[in-house]
């Protein structure tokens, strides 16, 4: 699909845009910024000073997001810790190439970096290198599928889930929502993203608003949630990153 001109919903959190507003920009659309979610501290930093006090145990940190290292490396740093430090000698585990990015940008190498980013293949791939006894770390958002630390446990790991960020409903300016409701395509990033992007429109979404608009999803479990919202998906990435789902975008043929 020709890009040029067209006017692309981006709904991504302010300090995760960036990117993808670049790109879009480069390839001739005409991007919406419309953030859906805003990513704020957890309610509770104790759960996860209690994690850092206690690393020594931890045979594998498992890192499901960029966003998971930025704050648990953040909250480290407050603590006097120091990330690279904290993860010498263990086995990290990555979901994909950007979260693998922002613990190079640390310091820190990735022991496992899955071929493709979900948490079953993550699983899987975790599976391999024998879990039976280990002990596991998982620093994630508060609302996240639990496939993963349920998964490992049947694996026979020890496995600590620790919450590093919580996604909140970010104030809209009303002016943005007119053009939004005029853009061409619709891209969705995470189950959150769509689930909010029909909660702050609400009564604006007629049973046809999404008639002649694409939607765009950057993976499998945010195109789940999307149709469990009832919205018809028209092209999913097939690499699960920013620039696959603009890649996706421009070799879509409506």
């Amino acid at each position: 699909m020709e890009l040029k001109g067209k006017r692309v919903v981006v709904t991504r959190a302010k300090d995760q845009a960036g990117e993808m507003l670049a790109l879009l920009r480069e390839k001739g659309a005409v991007p919406i910024f419309f953030p859906t979610i805003e990513l704020v501290p957890p309610s509770d930093w104790g759960p996860v000073d209690a994690a850092l006090g206690r690393m020594e145990g931890y045979h594998w940190v498992v890192f499901t997001s960029a966003n998971g290292v930025r704050f648990f490396s953040d909250r480290a740093k407050v603590l006097g810790f120091d990330l690279k430090r904290l993860l010498e000698g263990k086995d990290v585990c990555a979901i994909g190439p950007a979260t693998a990015c922002a613990l190079e940008g640390k310091g820190v190498s990735p022991t496992l970096v899955p071929p493709r980013f979900v948490a079953e293949e993550v699983l899987e791939a975790l599976r391999a290198r024998g879990m039976e006894g280990r002990r596991v770390l998982i620093p994630r958002a508060q609302v996240a599928r639990d496939v993963l630390p349920q998964g490992l446990k049947g694996a026979g790991a020890q496995v600590d889930v620790v919450v590093v960020y919580r996604t909140v409903v970010p104030q809209v300016d009303s002016s943005v929502r007119k053009e939004v409701l005029e853009a061409d395509i619709f891209t969705f990033t995470s189950p959150s993203t769509a689930q909010n992007f029909v909660r702050i429109m609400g009564e604006k979404l007629s049973p046809d608003f999404w008639r002649d608009k694409v939607v765009a999803s950057i993976g499998p479990v945010t195109t789940m949630a999307l149709r469990h919202l009832g919205v018809v998906v028209d092209l999913e990435a097939g690499e699960y990153t920013v620039r696959g789902l603009v890649r996706a975008l421009e070799e879509f043929q409506p």
